[in-house]
């Protein structure tokens, strides 16, 4: 017996470790043609061939056609050339099922440089590989969701839009007109279906403005975040007369970013901000930033109305609102905008909140993009 040199293994416990290899992984050995002159036990479980088919044969045995010629060609280039090759390799059993295994190959040369044998180290990754599957396919389900989504933001841009505007025009006539004719009921249903179609009117606006974070999307600019709260300021100014409201604005960073969207973000943002508001309570709203790295991290405060926690998930939800229309106007749909936007840009949003105690909105960005659009 080879006993190696002090500080390495004896022979008996390189015998276990051969012997613990053995039982944790598949392993096959082949001379330098490709046939089978060994096969653990694990083999002939996962293959479900005995010893006695295998040896003396090729690993076509089990090949399960799933993998090109060009597959094997180059992966028997590479350890005829005395290089160890690895990849992942479906097989086929004996009963037909199929199985993953990960393998390593390893050649040993001759004196002359020539591979005698090839000794192959395999790990059975077939549960892996149909999580791989099944992960494929629900991507796939979730891509064509959100293509159905914006077919149907497409459809509500032209196919919506002209019959409801057709709706107000005539019911705006039919008012100045007759106004001073009808009964009181009838002018009260007439009032009733204007403000239903402008709920509409929001609501498709609303919903195109989701649909065109992606397929409206502008390419990432350094642009002044500053430069843009100071332009959605100038947006709000009515809002703001009307609710006595101020807007306190610190540093801010220049970020990589689509302009378009940014401005969209932080009007969203800002306008909840102002709108939900303690009654007889001017909103004070404060926005400040955080350096880390490459990111930056944006707080949004205000001091109003707040939200339990509990919901925090909901609020990025489309179509979820936490009050009734009658208490505030909106449909449900600004922050899943904001969120769609943010994750767009690689990012990520969220927010803490007491009831009564107004709510901080935090963004993450980061200064400078480096992923696909």
């Amino acid at each position: 017996m080879i006993k190696l040199t002090s500080g390495g293994l004896s022979s008996i416990d390189f015998s276990h470790l051969i012997a613990a290899i053995d039982e944790a992984a598949i392993i096959a050995v082949t001379d330098n043609r490709g046939i089978i002159t060994y096969v653990n036990k694990k083999f002939c479980a996962i293959s479900k061939y005995s010893e006695e088919e295998l040896l003396g044969k090729t690993h076509r045995l089990i090949n399960s056609h799933h993998h090109s010629e060009d597959f094997f060609k180059t992966m028997w280039e590479t350890i005829s050339q005395g290089e160890t090759w690895e990849g992942e390799i479906r097989n086929r059993a004996k009963d037909g099922t199929y199985y993953w295994v990960n393998t390593t190959i390893v050649p040993f040369m001759d004196a002359n440089g020539k591979p005698e044998r090839y000794i192959a180290v395999r790990y059975e990754i077939t549960e892996r590989k149909l999580a791989e599957d099944q992960l494929k396919i629900y991507s796939k389900k979730l891509e064509v969701s959100n293509q159905e989504l914006q077919d149907f933001a497409s459809v509500a841009a032209h196919d919506l839009q002209e019959p409801l505007r057709k709706i107000q025009s005539f019911a705006d006539r039919l008012k100045i007109k007759a106004q001073d004719s009808i009964p009181a009921e009838a002018l009260d249903y007439l009032n009733r279906v204007q403000a239903s179609a402008h709920r509409m009117q929001v609501l498709i606006n609303d919903l195109l403005a989701y649909s065109r974070v992606t397929t409206k999307a502008k390419p990432f600019t350094p642009i002044s975040l500053e430069e843009t709260i100071k332009q959605v300021s100038s947006d709000l100014e009515l809002r703001l007369e009307q609710t006595g409201g101020k807007i306190a604005v610190g540093d801010l960073p220049i970020i990589e970013a689509d302009p378009t969207q940014m401005h969209q973000l932080f009007l969203n943002l800002l306008n909840n901000a102002l709108k939900f508001h303690k009654p007889n309570t001017p909103p004070v709203v404060s926005i400040s930033a955080q350096l880390t790295g490459s990111l930056c991290r944006i707080f949004i405060t205000d001091n109003g109305i707040g939200f339990d926690e509990k919901y925090l998930d909901r609020i990025f939800t489309i179509f979820q609102r936490l009050h009734g229309r009658h208490e505030y106007e909106g449909t449900g749909i600004g922050l899943a905008v904001c969120r769609k936007i943010v994750d767009r840009h690689g990012g990520h949003i969220t927010a803490k909140s007491r009831i009564s105690e107004g709510s901080t909105f935090i963004i993450t960005l980061p200064l400078k993009q480096t992923h696909k659009d």
